[in-house]
């Protein structure tokens, strides 16, 4: 089978998910090839550099690829490849499946990186769509009633040979705490808490070495390291003790051996393995709506202050976070279930074509 996987690239989680999926394919058999559209409009929209672009083809490791400008273009760059199925990853990506799916006559599947009222805003796409695939039930349900016989939930899933701890990182001396994501107005209120957290418990004396990874836009984070961006945050996630985030920062952050503390619009506290109890999967969000509470910077300080005084706890709770990671994150799981989600497409194709 060899699959075309249309994404965008850009700074984004969805990015990386296309990147680990395309890995994790090939090694169940699948020739996985990723097309991402680059031009003018998404260069815009995206704001890389040429740094950036390097560093991104660097993390690709070898995957088949290459960029297409236009939907002909991609038409063409495509017409001998000999494709089984295409597989889109965004919306910008949608009108180009669907037309490499009419002209190739092979089925496509889409999968839906966040909220939205699909079936209002791209109805033609999801019709069309033999399969559709779904970070998770939320996500799942904003596609609307009309799909849900054809939608899977995949969870994402991180690539846990690259993000791993390193042996024998010392859990003394000042407790080392990441903030990491990418978000925006309400969903960046979890780094804002934490930096005044942070502040607090500098001047009661206690050590703490705090940093931000990404962007909490909105946020006032006056005070902690900033280091922006980083197209690979593993150098920083293998050397701390504890990262507060959300949805694919926090899991990645968990399978670096991180003691894992759910924030966004609300507070989720150290995820805990009963939180995955009998086939339960949490939503990793931190929004109130999923059950989470208000923020409180007391209860930040109580949870920093906890590992701060009791390091054998924290080596104990940095060994579960890996366990939870290798239990319910791998990305080895996401390929397996998309590659189920493939067949299913395949079979629906052929029926339709007798």
């Amino acid at each position: 089978m060899k699959v075309l996987l249309l994404s965008i690239i850009a700074k984004c989680g969805v990015y990386t998910h296309v990147r680990e999926l395309a890995i994790y394919l090939q090694r169940l058999g699948v020739e996985a090839v990723i097309g991402f559209i680059h031009n003018e409009r998404t260069i815009n929209k995206f704001k890389l550099t040429d740094a950036d672009l390097q560093a991104m083809m660097k993390s690709l490791k070898g995957i088949e690829h290459f960029f297409y400008e236009s939907d002909d273009d991609l038409l063409d760059k495509i017409s001998d490849m000999n494709i089984s199925l295409v597989h889109a990853h965004s919306p910008l990506v949608f009108s180009a499946a669907m037309k490499v799916s009419d002209k190739f006559d092979i089925p496509f599947v889409i999968t839906l990186h966040s909220s939205l009222n699909w079936s209002k805003l791209h109805p033609i796409s999801m019709r069309k769509a033999a399969c559709i695939i779904a970070i998770g039930p939320e996500v799942a349900k904003s596609a609307g009633s009309d799909y849900q016989d054809k939608i899977q939930i995949i969870f994402n899933g991180i690539d846990l040979e690259h993000y791993k701890p390193l042996d024998n990182i010392s859990v003394k001396g000042p407790l080392r705490i990441i903030w990491m994501g990418r978000t925006n107005g309400e969903a960046s209120q979890g780094a804002q808490y934490l930096t005044r957290a942070v502040r607090i418990l500098k001047k009661k004396g206690i050590n703490v070495d705090a940093k931000i990874i990404g962007h909490a836009v909105g946020a006032d984070v006056g005070g902690l390291k900033n280091y922006s961006w980083v197209h690979d945050p593993l150098p920083y996630l293998c050397r701390s003790h504890i990262v507060f985030a959300r949805g694919r920062a926090l899991r990645e952050a968990m399978a670096c051996g991180n003691v894992g503390i759910l924030v966004g619009q609300g507070y989720g506290g150290i995820v805990r393995e009963d939180w995955f109890e009998e086939g339960k999967m949490p939503q990793l969000s931190g929004s109130l709506k999923h059950g989470y509470a208000e923020h409180d910077v007391s209860l930040i300080m109580k949870d920093i202050l906890f590992f701060h005084r009791n390091r054998e706890e924290l080596s104990k709770a940095k060994k579960t976070a890996r366990r939870i990671a290798e239990m319910h994150f791998d990305a080895r799981t996401m390929a397996k279930e998309t590659y189920n989600v493939y067949q299913r497409a395949l079979e629906i194709h052929s029926r339709k074509q007798r």
